[in-house]
């Protein structure tokens, strides 16, 4: 990865770090982990974590399976290192854009995991 992409990355990960703990939640980046990666932030729950993947690439739809894909396997990987169940969404940088206005891309399994564990359904 070059040098720009990767403090374009870095920018995005720490801004979605800070914007959550502004907003009242448990915000932390995670460290890189190799092949074993467990994602770029994680939103600490009582009974389960988000694992966050964090993109801020132009073609992000085009590429959305694949990052389905692994958010999906480094919540699994954060789940073993951990003890606690994990959910893996992909945060996307909207361009000229605030934090906050960032998307968040879960699959629908992913949302009813989520749905049940917070209680509801």
């Amino acid at each position: 990865m070059s040098t720009a992409n990767k403090r374009k990355g870095t920018t995005f990960e720490v801004s979605i770090e800070d914007y959550g703990n502004e907003n009242g939640l448990h915000a932390r980046r995670l460290p890189r982990s190799g092949s074993k990666d467990i994602g770029d932030v994680a939103i600490v729950g009582a009974d389960f974590d988000i694992v966050i993947e964090c993109k801020n690439v132009k073609n992000v739809w085009g590429k959305m399976k694949e990052f389905l894909r692994q958010a999906s396997l480094e919540a699994s990987w954060y789940e073993l290192k951990f003890g606690k169940p994990a959910i893996g969404v992909v945060a996307t940088k909207t361009r000229q854009a605030g934090t906050g206005e960032a998307r968040i891309t879960l699959t629908y399994d992913q949302f009813i995991n989520l749905m049940r564990w917070g209680g509801i359904g």
